[in-house]
């Protein structure tokens, strides 16, 4: 798997005050519409003013103007897939701080870029005091939770100033409406297919998939369960800005 290049098609929202949103095309075998998402978290640091970048893409013109010119604090990897493109953000930003939970050292030392934050606790909230990101303004209110019943070790992030809540596979949102909104050309048969909603008749044996002990899963939801989140940004799919805590609950009902 890999991200077009160039990256073209790419979508710019702002969910909520200080989020910044880039989403663009990413097929899976001309088939399947996942759709990809990098989260830009604008936030106070005691340096001052700065992001924090979670699942970026290959950097582009758009990243560089939702930035705005501010230093990059942080950089996530949601989890052991969706870090692809850290490597040229971290050579971008030397002085940003690599997160990820445990496993992603492994596949990133590789390629040469330490991870300076791995996170080793799993299925509860954490502070991002708790991970020794004591340079974070209380009052932005980081919040994480690594669930150890994915396969590749899910890390959801929430933003309590925002009221934010993002992760990658834990909640696939399709059809990518949005992420495909501003694509000129996807090739015939993505086309054909996008007819017959294949991504949809997926997205259940996709979750499935990705499940590999639902008991700690169950720990992981009921965790994220407790935070006030209003909005939910997911690497794949649409964002839901409406009725989000109620839709989780719904989504994920069995596991609490």
């Amino acid at each position: 798997m890999s991200y077009p290049s160039p990256l073209t098609g790419v979508v710019r929202r702002e969910p909520a005050p200080n989020v910044v949103t880039l989403g663009c095309p990413f097929t899976i075998g001309g088939l399947v519409k996942l759709g990809a998402r990098e989260t830009i978290i604008k936030a106070q640091f005691t340096s001052g003013p700065g992001a924090f970048v979670i699942s970026p893409l290959p950097f582009n013109d758009d990243s560089d103007r939702a930035l705005g010119g501010l230093p990059v604090n942080y950089i996530l990897a949601p989890n052991a897939v969706h870090h692809m493109a850290i490597k040229e953000w971290k050579d971008r930003y030397p002085d940003a701080k690599v997160v990820g939970c445990k496993g992603l050292a492994r596949k990133k030392a590789i390629e040469g870029v330490f991870v300076d934050i791995v996170i080793a606790e799993f299925d509860k909230v954490l502070s991002a005091s708790d991970l020794g990101m004591d340079d974070i303004a209380e009052k932005e209110g980081f919040k994480f939770v690594c669930f150890s019943g994915y396969r590749a070790s899910e890390l959801a992030t929430y933003h309590g100033k925002s009221k934010v809540l993002v992760v990658a596979d834990l909640i696939l949102n399709l059809p990518a409406i949005d992420q495909y909104s501003a694509a000129t050309s996807e090739g015939m048969l993505s086309k054909i297919m996008g007819m017959f909603s294949v991504e949809t008749t997926f997205q259940p044996y996709i979750s499935g998939l990705l499940m590999k002990d639902k008991a700690a899963i169950k720990k992981g939801i009921e965790s994220l369960s407790t935070l006030d989140f209003e909005i939910i940004v997911m690497c794949h799919g649409d964002t839901i800005e409406v009725d989000a805590k109620a839709k989780f609950n719904e989504l994920f009902k069995s596991f609490l």
